[in-house]
């Protein structure tokens, strides 16, 4: 089929948008991508952290590649919206013969906690924007103080630790997990990039913690221990006398805040 007079618009230059442009090109069809941000790449661009070069330029590659084809045409800078530059109905009425969404989740997803409006309480989503440089995150300030609390135990989590550990150098660093120490989500990869400032004390009083529940669900709190240690090994060199811990099977119910509206301290439950 000869796709040859069909134009395409493509919101959104993140890796799924970029990679339907590709596939719409390669079919003869010619393509507009509007791209919220200035450059390419979407959380491939400003979600990875940002010491991770060779993944990142490799992307780059990948991406400026893509882009090359004259088939496709890359606009930055454009938010596509009912308060952007452009709605959905201006660029419908372009001429389109189709209009591909690939946007992104863009919200952020919270606990729903009091005291979530604190000051000093971040989501995580706008802290990786900030230190990856992604406007207008990267114009904020934010004041995280001497000690962390950080809610989740994923590679996301990992990335925030890195970058208050190592760039900030923080006092003291707590990973809150609801669950237990068996259900991680984190690559002992990633640990790597704090393991060296992990308090191994803490950690073991925290394993002798949990140790009963966990046996009580046929979970073996050592093996657990063991993969968290595990990134010992090959950590990168402490840079800072951050202490990390682990908080683990602790559900924050409420975030305390100190007479200027700035948070003191997170509350949570701890099963018996």
């Amino acid at each position: 089929m000869n796709t040859s007079h069909h134009t395409v618009a493509v919101i959104g230059a993140g890796p799924a948008g970029l990679n339907a442009a590709k596939k719409l090109a390669q079919a003869g069809v010619h393509v507009v991508v509007f791209n919220r941000d200035i450059k390419p790449g979407g959380l491939a661009e400003y979600g990875i952290y940002y010491d991770k070069y060779k993944m990142k330029q490799g992307l780059r590659r990948q991406f400026l590649q893509i882009l090359a084809d004259e088939r496709i045409h890359y606009f930055g800078n454009v938010r596509i919206g009912r308060h952007g530059d452009l709605t959905l109905d201006d660029v419908r009425a372009l001429g389109f013969q189709a209009v591909l969404v690939a946007a992104g989740a863009q919200g952020t997803k919270w606990l729903g906690l009091p005291g979530e409006d604190l000051k000093g309480v971040y989501h995580a989503k706008d802290l990786v924007y900030h230190y990856n440089k992604l406007p207008p995150f990267s114009q904020r300030e934010y004041d995280i103080g001497r000690r962390v609390a950080l809610i989740g135990v994923g590679n996301v989590m990992v990335d925030i630790a890195h970058w208050v550990i190592r760039d900030l150098k923080v006092d003291e660093v707590t990973a809150v997990a609801r669950r237990g120490p068996a259900e991680v989500k984190f690559t002992r990869k990633e640990l790597e990039n704090v393991a060296a400032n992990l308090d191994v004390e803490a950690l073991d009083a925290e394993i002798e913690r949990v140790a009963d529940r966990m046996k009580a669900v046929g979970q073996d709190p050592e093996e657990a221990k063991a993969f968290i240690l595990s990134a010992l090994p090959k950590a990168k060199p402490a840079v800072s006398e951050t202490r990390f811990r682990f908080a683990f099977l602790s559900s924050p119910t409420r975030i305390l805040g100190d007479e200027s509206g700035r948070v003191r301290g997170l509350e949570g439950k701890i099963p018996n």
